[in-house]
């Protein structure tokens, strides 16, 4: 028991019992269980229904203070744990690190917590019964994209940023509705976060990014200068090369233009292209070791001055192999004229042994031979050409880059 009152009741109608019942045994001895439940007169019987009354009654009565007792003490428990949920709650909502207003459908503050107070600059308490616009953005009317507007016609949650002029920030603003306990009736919490520091750090990395892509602009159009620069002087020094002999000068320009009108025509892939290009300007640089009247003799080569001349593709290879990045240059240079049926030089390399860019650039070469003047020679016609490329496909030269070749010079 832990009520001091209902115990004293339970033992106030027990006494009471046990009194009447010792009464009852020193009047009537041993009939006494007889005389109680039957009685003598009615008022006895009432008296003896009293007396059961008082004690069942104590009990009850003891019982039920005792439970009013313990009502009593866990409703005090409930009102403490109550008092300390809503001050830990107070805590937490005046803790947060961003603003938090409650308002009601009329823009009304309920309730707002110290961050707001603080961005207002008065006490938590004056803020309840203002507008909320009045404390955000110190205006008499919602503003423009008002995220509360938005969510009132919407319903759902509305998000903005906006720029607080007065504290130099820039703020996160949403507006959650939230229903009421009563039917139609809505509340709207509002949410505020400063991220100044994340708009500062976005800003710093939109500035980095403009710089970074600045310089990848700058390192581009530098390369793209170099790479001009590059051609310029590629083109320069096969200019160089065909003026080592009156007959060949274009040569070299010549060359290019139909091996790459040819590999474009194949379907080959740029940086293919862009090879083949190089190799045809720089394919007669082994020349440069050739005597003079050698290449410009009118009449037939000795033996011995067809051996010399057949060494260039070999002098161009040694030539260019010391500059980084020409590698791949020198296959397509040293096989420029060997001859599909394998009877070429230098290495009388046969069909598929030939690199496939050799092979056109020995046609192309062929080509700008054929329909130039040389010392021992005029130039031929085109449609000579075309007459010898069909009679030396297969042997000379190879049949799929012919059968291209030809095609465009048809068109």
């Amino acid at each position: 028991m832990k009520s001091k009152l209902a115990v004293f009741v339970i033992i106030g109608g027990v006494i009471t019992f046990l009194s009447y019942t010792m009464y009852d045994i020193s009047e009537h001895g041993g009939g006494m269980i007889k005389h109680f439940f039957t009685g003598g007169n009615p008022f006895e019987i009432f008296i003896h229904i009293l007396i059961v009354t008082v004690l069942f009654g104590s009990l009850f009565t003891g019982y039920l203070i005792n439970e009013r007792k313990k009502l009593l003490e866990r409703t005090v428990s409930s009102e403490e744990m109550l008092r300390k949920a809503l001050s830990e709650w107070r805590s937490t909502f005046d803790s947060l690190p961003y603003g938090a207003i409650l308002t009601d459908g009329d823009y009304n503050i309920l309730r707002a917590n110290t961050f707001i107070a603080k961005l207002a600059g008065m006490p938590v308490k004056d803020l309840v019964g203002k507008k909320c616009f009045e404390i955000v953005h110190k205006k008499d009317a919602p503003i423009n994209g008002c995220p509360m507007h938005k969510a009132r016609m919407t319903g759902k949650s509305e998000t903005i940023e906006y720029y607080d002029d007065d504290h130099n920030r820039t703020f996160n603003f949403t507006v959650l509705p939230v229903s009421g306990e009563d039917e139609g009736l809505t509340f709207y919490v509002h949410l505020i976060g400063d991220i100044s520091v994340a708009k500062e750090q976005e800003k710093k990395l939109k500035q980095n990014r403009d710089a970074f892509f600045n310089m990848l602009k700058d390192i581009n159009e530098t390369h793209k200068e170099l790479r001009e620069v590059h051609n310029d002087l590629i083109v320069a020094f096969a200019n160089i090369i065909d003026a080592k002999s009156q007959w060949t000068k274009g040569h070299s320009i010549g060359v290019t233009t139909y091996a790459v009108a040819i590999a474009e025509e194949m379907g080959l892939g740029r940086d293919e292209v862009e090879l083949l290009r190089l190799a045809s300007l720089l394919h007669d640089i082994g020349k440069i070791g050739t005597y003079d009247v050698i290449l410009d003799k009118p009449s037939s080569l000795t033996e011995e001055e067809y051996l010399l001349v057949k060494q260039h593709p070999i002098k161009g290879s040694d030539i260019l192999s010391p500059i980084k990045g020409f590698e791949s240059l020198l296959p397509i240079i040293r096989a420029h004229h060997e001859r599909y049926d394998g009877t070429g030089y230098p290495d009388g390399l046969k069909g598929e042994q030939i690199p496939l860019l050799a092979r056109i650039l020995c046609v192309a070469d062929s080509y700008d031979s054929m329909i130039s003047d040389r010392p021992y020679r005029t130039a031929c016609s085109k449609e000579f050409a075309i007459s010898e490329f069909r009679r030396c496909s297969g042997s000379q030269f190879d049949p799929d880059v012919i059968n291209v070749f030809l095609k465009l010079l048809q068109t």
